[in-house]
């Protein structure tokens, strides 16, 4: 949840690629031990990236998210 939690504070800030690193990580992470409270908060926050679709690692996100 450490990384979701680190994303969305990212994101507040407007730092679209280190929000984007975390999610990720924390997406990948989720999915592999089983956190589906964490996958849900990484997908709440994915509109929030919507605006940011080009910044480093945003696309790969939101195509990891959608797989």
């Amino acid at each position: 949840m450490f990384l979701a939690y680190r994303a969305a504070s990212y994101l507040d800030q407007k730092e679209p690629e280190p929000a984007a690193a975390a999610a990720t990580q924390s997406l990948l992470l989720a999915r592999r031990i089983g956190a589906p409270r964490c996958v849900s908060v990484i997908n709440d926050l994915l509109p929030r990236f919507q605006p940011y679709a080009h910044a480093q690692g945003v696309p790969e996100l939101l195509q990891l998210a959608s797989a």
